[in-house]
């Protein structure tokens, strides 16, 4: 998985930032203070004391060179280094981030600048539940208790997003701030795999080391993108564990089949059929959240409709999907103490307890990036609310 988060990386900075727009950049240094969301109970038992880093970055002022940096407002492009000590030295350790950001303005005045900015990248955490679940005596721990329960992967990866404030002192430097939603975890590739989520505030200062050349992008008269249909399809594929204990990596897979239309030159709506296997539910686990007694491939199987909202950026598209589960054999074999006790008959829509099972709703973050006029290359994050269900990596066809 490493090879291609770095494989993405490059790809997220090449498609981003244009030759042209390395003339219009600046320096901008934060420190950081904020504190770890305590969603479930393995990642409450961790929290200590506050978060506290910085970030160092470099940021572009788009400019005239392509369509989409005009369609979308002329956003600043950044590459943001993060480092956070996350409050408790022994369980969590420190946190190392790089990721390319895309920033909205929302007021852009000579007074007050403010954006909205949201990127994804790769994250290193120095501490993990393989590195930490031993007692003082070198025994080997069976139970998350007293171990890192949130993290069980060295490479994780990194989202941001959130609002930024500048307010320019002169013509060279600015006062800034931050404050942004930050998530780390590996997709449930390695368990456990809770991950971790953090409201960090930054403060710091913004250098533009060629302001006397600095210059504002000035709008041209640019074609339309085609307001018409387009259809997509994707398959994917990768892997993920259920259980840490169990020790065991399973193969996933999905296959996605969409309907979109731009609503404007930079904004498209979708509606796709998707249809996912997933290898974990064989039956053969000690993890007590679905009651499958048997090994049948129809537990492997989940299929949705999902309602697509995506960003266009030249050759890349990022995207949020909201899904609902047609077909479901799972929602009836979970919660495992209801399950094993009687026989559940739920309906397409129902009450439930993300702790104890996925339910009816999914969701899903996307990255397209186009190699032609109708191939694409594709990774997503699947999840039911807060909790991963895994990352896969697909190829796509467009027409």
């Amino acid at each position: 998985m490493r090879n291609k988060l770095l494989f993405l990386l490059i790809i997220l900075c090449s498609g981003l930032i244009s030759a042209q727009t390395f003339d219009n950049y600046s320096i901008k240094l934060q420190g950081i203070y904020g504190n770890i969301l305590p969603h479930d109970s393995h990642v409450k038992a961790l929290i200590l004391n506050p978060v506290k880093g910085a970030e160092l970055s470099v940021e572009f002022q788009s400019m005239n060179e392509k369509p989409w940096y005009q369609f979308n407002g002329f956003p600043i492009i950044g590459v943001g280094a993060v480092w956070l000590n996350l409050g408790n030295n022994e369980q969590l350790g420190d946190a190392f981030a790089v990721y390319p950001y895309v920033s909205y303005h929302i007021i852009n005045t000579d007074f007050l600048k403010m954006n909205f900015k949201g990127g994804m990248g790769i994250s290193y955490l120095t501490k993990t539940y393989y590195n930490t679940n031993t007692d003082l005596l070198g025994n080997v721990l069976t139970s998350l208790t007293g171990t890192n329960g949130a993290i069980g992967s060295n490479l994780n990866i990194y989202f941001s997003a959130g609002a930024s404030v500048e307010i320019p002192l002169n013509n060279a430097l600015s006062v800034t701030g931050d404050y942004t939603w930050n998530h780390m975890s590996n997709g449930s590739a390695v368990a456990p795999n809770s991950g971790l989520n953090l409201l960090n505030g930054f403060v710091g200062l913004k250098y533009y080391p060629n302001y006397k050349n600095f210059h504002s992008p000035q709008k041209q008269k640019l074609q339309e993108i085609p307001k018409k249909l387009s259809f997509e399809i994707i398959a994917s594929g990768g892997f993920r564990q259920l259980y840490y204990l169990d020790k065991k990596t399973f193969p996933i897979a999905s296959v996605i089949a969409g309907l979109y239309h731009p609503i404007t030159d930079f904004y498209r709506m979708g509606v796709a059929l998707d249809a996912f296997y997933d290898g974990v539910f064989d039956g053969n686990t000690q993890f007590k959240r679905y009651y499958i007694t048997n090994n049948e491939l129809k537990n492997k199987f989940r299929i949705g409709i999902s309602w697509q909202h995506e960003i266009m950026l030249g050759k890349l598209i990022g995207g949020f999907d909201f899904g609902l589960y047609l077909y479901d054999p799972l929602k009836n074999l979970s919660p495992y103490d209801k399950a094993s006790a009687e026989t559940l008959n739920k309906g397409l829509i129902y009450p439930y307890n993300i702790d104890n099972e996925d339910g009816w709703f999914y969701t899903r973050a996307t990255l397209k990036y186009a190699i032609s006029k109708h191939i694409f290359i594709s990774t997503g994050l699947k999840t039911h609310l807060q909790k991963a269900e895994f990352i896969e990596w697909g190829l796509g066809y467009r027409l």
